[in-house]
């Protein structure tokens, strides 16, 4: 048995980093961070990292405004910039149902402080030159909105958590969870030997409910497949730190990349995947590579009135990961009442690079007792009562989850 500490931080992904990094910047004690491959090189590697502020419900606004409080902090605390591109968001609407989310993502951002506003057919070319301007019904500009490399921000998370006085290591599997008598005692590596903590915090992402199984305790999400495409250079009519686009109607979003553009497409019915199947390293994991261009097919009529030569254009990249949906599309945080000093840190929904500050921030304050700065029981683990997140019933909720999403 290794020497205890206090609390042991199961994921090196950005919300396991986030989770440390709070716990440490409040002194919670002795702090250790494992993760099984290096941090920030699964999931977090695979996200086209949108900060979008504006949300319709206010909590996931707070969480989003404390990440980029977070940048904020940890560019003063690691004396370096972390790259952040403040480059704008278009929303852009061309039907009713899709005017109508609009005008409610303007009142919400109103009513937060965040400036926006309603920019002309004409501006919108100017802004991104590759768009069909007429294909445009209503657009709604919001100049504060950045996007940022995931893996620049985890891995500053981590090295602000070393700072503060956290312990991290890669590379080292966490076998599993171990409890006695209703408490966590700490967890078990793959190497037999045992770490021992009055408090874990279950941040794996994808991989987290394998953790909880033996404990009989099923978090409410599955990794569903999230993906998107990278264009090849133009930097003329793709020019760097352009806005990044939203597109309800064409169920996209678009995103600069170099050059190139990044383009997110989310297909009618979202393909969910069983953690059991998953592997250690994403990058040994099908995710369905040969349904790339079955989606494409399916998606790009929609994209083709705003991007017209969409079936023309040349495709450099393919990205895929597995992105955890809840059925309510809001985040998993929170104590796991059936053991004590287990807390988890899940359920992403498309959104952990944006709020994942903001979710590190909930789940240290529920461990430390401090009042927290969000209403807890939006995002409470046992909000759904008891859930099997292998049966395939469940896993078809979270999949449709992803599928109703109208963002980004």
């Amino acid at each position: 048995m290794e020497r205890t500490y206090d609390i042991i931080v199961v994921g090196g992904g950005l919300l396991g980093c986030a989770t440390a990094y709070q716990l440490a910047k409040r002194r919670a004690g002795r702090i250790l961070l494992l993760d099984g491959n290096e941090v920030a090189s699964q999931a977090s590697s695979r996200a086209a990292c949108l900060l979008t502020r504006a949300r319709t419900k206010p909590a996931l606004m707070e969480m989003v405004q404390e990440t980029y409080d977070c940048i904020v902090e940890m560019e003063h605390l690691l004396d370096e910039q972390l790259g952040l591109q403040v480059c704008g968001s278009l929303t852009i609407a061309s039907s009713a149902a899709s005017l109508k989310g609009l005008e409610a993502l303007e009142a919400a951002a109103d009513r937060f402080g965040i400036p926006n506003g309603r920019i002309s057919r004409r501006e919108v070319k100017r802004l991104l030159p590759w768009i069909e301007a007429e294909a445009v019904g209503e657009a709604c500009y919001m100049p504060t909105d950045a996007f940022i490399d995931c893996a620049v921000l985890c891995s500053a998370y981590a090295r602000s958590a070393l700072a503060c006085g956290a312990e991290v290591r890669p590379n080292t599997r966490v076998k599993a969870i171990t409890a006695e008598g209703g408490a966590v005692t700490g967890v078990e590596l793959a190497d037999g030997s045992r770490i021992a903590a009055g408090g874990v915090v279950n941040a794996a992402g994808a991989w987290a409910n394998l953790l909880m199984r033996p404990l009989g305790v099923g978090l409410p999400f599955t990794p569903v497949r999230s993906h998107f495409w990278i264009t090849g250079i133009d930097k003329e009519r793709f020019p760097a730190n352009h806005p990044f686009t939203v597109i309800p109607d064409a169920r996209a979003f678009t995103r600069s990349d170099v050059g190139a553009l990044i383009i997110g497409l989310r297909e009618s019915e979202c393909r969910a995947f069983d953690p059991a199947t998953l592997t250690d390293k994403l990058e040994d994991f099908d995710f369905g590579r040969a349904a790339e261009w079955q989606v494409l097919d399916e998606c790009a009529p929609l994209l083709k009135r705003y991007l017209p030569d969409i079936e023309e254009l040349g495709i450099a990249h393919y990205v895929a990961g597995p992105s955890c949906y809840v059925p309510d599309a809001m985040f998993v945080v929170g104590p796991v009442r059936q053991y004590a000093g287990l807390h988890a840190v899940a359920g992403c929904c498309g959104g952990g690079v944006a709020a994942g500050g903001g979710m590190g921030r909930l789940a240290a304050e529920l461990i430390l007792g401090e009042e927290p700065f969000v209403p807890p029981a939006l995002f409470a683990p046992d909000r759904f009562g008891e859930v099997d997140p292998f049966s395939p019933a469940f896993q078809k909720r979270c999949a449709e989850a992803r599928s109703n999403k109208k963002g980004g």
